[in-house]
């Protein structure tokens, strides 16, 4: 497997292709151990909305089934650095303030073990997720979407279970304090010379 080199800007996508949420990243790191990459607010981005453009969750009784497209967007308010480790079915995401570049939490986000292809690293999101505060205090989040997810088809009870295991997962590694939380990605600050990536294909 050949890996990116740092500074190469590539495509982090969920969901279907042609349909999908999708950001250009900077590489900061990639390797055997975990690909890490950099999404700074302003970059622009593409997201998927209900057919007459409201968010997804404008309607909760029907968030999984309404029909969808894609628009661009533009990310704000947080700059993000994720960490994917190869085979894992989470991402760690490290929150920083767009404006002072504070660190204000970690968001683990449950997804599948990412696919590469050309430029892109794509996965399928998966609902529910955590939340950790800097003092390592944890928080699981929608787990409402996730039961809403299996009464609306999306998820069969047994794939729900799956991913609330996935989520003590999660936990545990926090107990332990161990990678990629122990590795001091909290401190990050990016290079300066770094543009702000442009949408492109990837694949």
């Amino acid at each position: 497997m050949s890996y990116w080199s740092r500074g190469t800007p590539i495509m982090w996508r969920y969901g279907t292709v042609g349909c999908d949420f999708a950001a250009p990243m900077t590489v900061v790191r990639d390797d055997a151990l975990a690909l890490v990459a950099w999404l700074a607010v302003g970059t622009p981005v593409l997201k998927q909305v209900r057919e007459d453009g409201r968010d997804l969750r404008a309607e909760p009784s029907e968030q999984f089934v309404v029909p969808r497209r894609q628009v661009e967007s533009v990310w704000a308010a947080y700059s993000v650095l994720r960490v994917h480790q190869p085979g894992q079915r989470w991402s760690l995401w490290h929150f920083f303030e767009g404006d002072s570049g504070d660190f204000v939490g970690w968001y683990a986000n449950i997804e599948d073990p990412h696919v590469r292809k050309g430029r892109t690293t794509r996965s399928r999101d998966h609902v529910l997720d955590v939340w950790i505060e800097p003092d390592r205090s944890v928080e699981r989040k929608d787990e409402d979407e996730l039961v809403r997810a299996v009464e609306q088809g999306r998820y069969s009870p047994e794939e729900a279970d799956a991913i609330r295991a996935t989520a003590e997962e999660i936990e545990h590694v926090i107990r332990e304090w161990a990678a990629p939380f122990s590795e001091g990605w909290d401190s990050f600050r990016p290079d300066p010379s770094w543009p702000v990536p442009a949408l492109f294909d990837g694949d």
